[in-house]
């Protein structure tokens, strides 16, 4: 599985690959100004409306959530070592190592965000050709090389999940014990398949640079020509102008009003 594409007609189909391309930087930017879990949990959702609007099977987004849900255990322990701030509220201790609400959340936090990233990323691909990223990029005035790095980088998400998936089933034919439930002998677990993953993944990045050379692909740049051309529509100028809003709605309440903070939702139970 590579660059999965999934050929519509839905809006976000129709919608001129900058349209989406801004779309989701603005999602990254309310990925990143929002720190309430509860928050990005409900970017989550929309995502996966997103999905559904878009016509892809539910299957391929519960598959994906469920392939990385390693990755956000892990950032939550992750947290559990840095220092707690002072008055923090404790959840529990492992010996002589406090875990907090706070280092918890952070954790969550991080977690979430992370998932929220993988999913966009992967509707932008789904909804959108390479071809027409590309030439996305190249209208956004992005250099023409950094566009293809960006593009391959997009690619390689999809890719990077199926070699994960790949060395799991791999690994439990030979007999590795993944499915644990606790929580400290899982992460362990985990090591025989993120290691290898990321070591193939490092491989292919090889065999792509090799092969762009192997193409005098850095010969020209400025005379190279489009094969496909794009154009902004009235929905476009629409769907952009109601995600801008959005954004800066969202921007201004975390900023000004001080919303959506690490501890906005819990700490009214605290």
């Amino acid at each position: 599985m590579g660059y999965e594409y999934f050929p519509g007609t839905s809006i976000l189909h129709r919608l001129d690959p900058r349209t989406k391309f801004l779309i989701f930087i603005m999602i990254v930017v309310l990925t990143v100004s929002i720190a309430d879990p509860l928050g990005i949990l409900g970017l989550l959702i929309l995502t996966a409306i997103l999905y559904r609007v878009a016509g892809i099977p539910g299957s391929k987004l519960r598959k994906m959530i469920i392939s990385l849900l390693p990755v956000f255990a892990l950032f939550i322990f992750l947290n559990w070592f840095v220092v707690p701030p002072k008055g923090a509220h404790l959840l529990f201790t492992i010996g002589s190592l406090p875990i907090t609400i706070e280092t918890t959340m952070v954790g969550v936090t991080g977690g979430l965000r992370f998932l929220l990233f993988i999913c966009v990323a992967r509707l932008l691909t789904m909804t959108t050709s390479i071809a027409e990223l590309l030439v996305a990029l190249v209208k956004l005035r992005v250099p023409k090389e950094a566009a293809t790095a960006l593009g391959i980088g997009f690619s390689s998400v999809a890719i990077l999940i199926d070699k994960i998936n790949t060395v799991r089933e791999a690994q439990v034919s030979r007999g590795a014990k993944v499915d644990v439930r606790n929580p400290f002998k899982k992460l362990f677990a985990l090591i025989p398949i993120i290691v290898p993953a990321i070591y193939l993944t490092i491989l292919r990045g090889m065999d792509v640079a090799k092969a762009l050379e192997a193409r005098a692909f850095t010969y020209n740049p400025a005379g190279r020509t489009m094969r496909k051309h794009i154009r902004l529509t009235r929905l476009d100028y629409l769907v952009l102008a109601i995600w801008i809003v959005f954004t800066a709605a969202i921007a201004f309440l975390r900023f000004r009003c001080g919303w959506f903070d690490y501890m906005f939702t819990i700490g009214r139970f605290l």
